[in-house]
């Protein structure tokens, strides 16, 4: 018995036919109506023109970054040839560690990138999801300035008592302390700045 031979166009070449033709129909529609079909973005970045305060964080804690990879690296090192050359090298990880974490958030608040689960609001109206937005910005300034009144309250102690981390260095407990609030009172005004932004902007 023969093969039985299939003189039509492919089955793949008849779908990718199809969907060509359709989109030149949507196309045709949309553009007769005067509808984009652009993605619309309800919450643009603010990534120009930050104010320098955010740009010096953000190289802060780059600096930090790297200045841990050092510390770590040469501690490594220095422990398996011979012994441990780099003096509170835990205590100097941790610190810096705080500046690589805290450092970035006033940016991140500014360009509007921190972690968002849309699952619940995607199908949302315009509006709704900016009323949205302007709800979360007012939660993370009273969660921001939560955290800002403790580190102010831990700073006033540190800095009354001249508290210090055991060790070679002596590294006092209020630098850390200081940073922190810091970070986050700058992340408390880019906040305030977005809420008042959002409110101005129509939905």
């Amino acid at each position: 018995m023969g093969r039985a031979s299939h003189r039509g166009r492919p089955r793949r070449g008849r779908d990718a036919c199809r969907l060509h033709r359709r989109h030149r129909q949507v196309h045709g529609r949309t553009r007769e109506q005067g509808v984009s079909l652009e993605s619309v973005d309800f919450e643009p970045n603010a990534s120009a023109g930050e104010p320098p305060a955010e740009r010096g964080f953000t190289l802060l804690g780059k600096l930090a970054l790297l200045a841990l990879c050092v510390i770590v690296t040469a501690s490594v090192v220095s422990r398996a040839v011979w012994q441990n050359v780099v003096p509170d090298d835990i205590l100097l990880v941790s610190e810096l560690m705080l500046i690589v974490i805290l450092a970035p958030l006033p940016l991140v608040t500014s360009m509007r990138e921190h972690i968002a689960v849309t699952v619940f609001t995607e199908r949302m109206p315009a509006r709704s999801k900016h009323l949205l937005g302007i709800f979360g910005h007012v939660i993370g300034v009273a969660f921001f300035c939560f955290l800002a009144a403790g580190f102010a309250a831990m700073l006033e102690d540190s800095w009354r008592t001249g508290e210090y981390y055991e060790g070679d260095l002596r590294i006092p407990h209020w630098l850390g302390h200081g940073f922190a609030l810091l970070a986050t009172a700058l992340v408390v005004l880019r906040l305030l700045v977005l809420v008042i932004r959002d409110i101005r902007k129509p939905a």
